[in-house]
């Protein structure tokens, strides 16, 4: 990145402009659905010859793996199931994508029929599945769903009673040690859950939403409802916009997502980027449904600075999730640099991250040091000032660069700047005398 010289002591800034390429960050984007029977195949086939992974999945770091159990209704899972869903997950661990994980009784759209006469099954069931994912809970971004409803989706089922599905989100919360973050279907079922007097410590944080009807209707099929918030009441469906304004303020913090369906009539780009971003949308179904994916693959972005030209799909899958631009650096006393990070995703970071100052001097020699600040309030469409500590004696140098690096605290993967010429890592400027 070239140094822009400027009369500002001895920082010299580097150029703050903002890019549109694709960054490819952990933990939001596109995905693809890959499905599987708990049951393993009967000719033995190992996990790799069950799924095929084209370059446009490659490139995808989200995969959402529905485990179907539809089969152990009335019974326990099998010994063989149990290992056949860990190798699953072994499959995209070793192909480096981060799991969107939905374990579900049902695949055609009939739960009633498909899913167990006792809830007790399906807690047993939980208690097993989480035995064998609990070695892969670092590769799941979120669990979607409890099991039930038709495709898993908690509509068309028995158990959808409050107590029900407070009994199974509590122990999916505890099976899996509150290391995942779980998703519910609509906004009033989150509201149910986390205004319960006997919802758990910690599962509020650890709520998300998943909407796989986006567009599909005024109501989302079902996901809102038509009755305002006074008239439903605090627990019950309001409708659209009233649970987008909802969702802007409660989410944000926890990865949502789903598919687009179109309904009657698709919704351009515009349109949509104003919902995802009420949403604070993470990831979504890079395939479903086509025709309104081939709406926004069709139309071109004609303003909005950088992004003028490109297509409305790629401006939509670059804004899914978090994106963050470094738009200033002024510095501020001796060792002192404030940082402003402007987030123009379509949400926030939702996992742990350490934020690095990198001083670079001439020899080579690189010094890495911890910034206070916890990336995951640099909300949504906010600009963040970040303060950031470095030593003074560092100026006896002649030239001493500045870099900022953010990693993912689980595996340090670098999540990388919307800025132009930044890699990992993102120059700040340099200081000299």
């Amino acid at each position: 990145m070239r140094i822009r010289y400027r009369r500002s002591g001895k920082l010299y800034k580097a150029k703050y402009i903002e890019s549109r390429e694709t960054l490819s960050n952990p933990g939001c984007g596109w995905y693809h659905v890959y499905t599987f029977r708990a049951q393993p195949p009967p000719d033995g086939r190992p996990v790799e010859e069950e799924v095929w992974l084209d370059d446009v999945c490659r490139k995808e770091r989200l995969a959402l793996v529905l485990i179907d159990i539809g089969s152990f209704r009335c019974r326990d899972l099998s010994e063989a199931a149990l290992l056949h869903v860990a190798e699953i997950m072994k499959f995209f661990q070793r192909a480096h994508k981060q799991m969107i994980l939905r374990v579900t009784y049902d695949t055609g759209g009939n739960a009633a029929v498909r899913e167990p006469g006792d809830l007790s099954r399906v807690l047993a069931h939980m208690e097993q599945i989480g035995s064998a994912i609990r070695g892969f809970l670092s590769d799941i971004l979120v669990i979607q769903g409890i099991f039930v409803g038709n495709w898993g989706e908690m509509h068309g089922s028995r158990y959808m009673e409050q107590r029900d599905m407070l009994d199974l989100i509590h122990t999916l919360y505890r099976v899996t040690g509150g290391k995942c973050f779980l998703a519910v279907r609509t906004p009033a079922q989150w509201r149910q859950i986390t205004g319960s007097l006997g919802s758990v410590t910690g599962l509020r944080q650890r709520l998300a939403l998943f909407n796989d009807a986006i567009f599909g209707s005024p109501t989302d099929l079902g996901t809102y409802g038509t009755a305002c918030r006074a008239e439903a009441g605090r627990y019950g469906k309001w409708n659209r916009e009233e649970e987008l304004r909802w969702q802007d303020s409660h989410m944000g913090s926890a990865p949502n997502g789903g598919e687009a369906l179109g309904g009657a009539s698709p919704v351009g780009y515009g349109e949509a980027a104003k919902r995802f971003r009420k949403m604070h949308l993470t990831y979504l179904n890079s395939i479903y449904r086509q025709e309104q994916l081939a709406l926004w693959k069709g139309e071109t972005v004609k303003t909005f600075g950088c992004w003028k030209g490109i297509s409305g799909y790629d401006y939509i899958g670059r804004h899914l999730g978090y994106r963050f631009v470094i738009r200033n650096v002024i510095r501020k006393g001796a060792g002192l640099l404030v940082v402003t990070v402007w987030n123009c995703g379509f949400s926030g970071l939702t996992e742990e991250a350490d934020c690095l100052l990198l001083t670079e001097a001439e020899d080579g020699e690189t010094v890495r040091s911890r910034v206070d600040t916890d990336a995951r309030d640099w909300r949504a469409g906010k600009k963040t000032k970040v303060p950031v500590l470095f030593s003074p004696e560092a100026g006896v140098y002649k030239r001493l660069k500045l870099f900022l690096r953010l990693e993912r605290r689980a595996d340090g993967t670098a999540i990388r700047f919307a800025n132009q010429g930044a890699g990992d890592q993102i120059l700040l400027g340099e200081l000299g005398k």
